[in-house]
């Protein structure tokens, strides 16, 4: 997973991934180059693939979501 360390993101314990999940590791990035998403919406890559939501608390949950659905392919 790879972040901007500005983004709404960071502001939570994003880190807390690497213990609850074995083999996820968090990148905090100083930029993505994509300032006009990060400046307005909670955003992060995960495997590659952009996920955004309407809060960081919504984007975690999203984040927890496909690392479950990942593990169990």
């Amino acid at each position: 997973m790879e972040v901007c360390d500005i983004n709404p993101i960071c502001l939570l314990d994003i880190e807390a991934l690497e213990q609850e999940y074995p083999g996820v590791s968090v990148l905090k990035t100083s930029c993505l180059s994509n300032c006009s998403i990060c400046a307005e919406t909670p955003f992060a890559y995960v495997n590659g693939e952009m996920l955004t939501a309407d809060s960081p608390e919504l984007l975690l949950a999203q984040i927890r979501k496909q690392i479950e659905e990942e593990l169990v392919q």
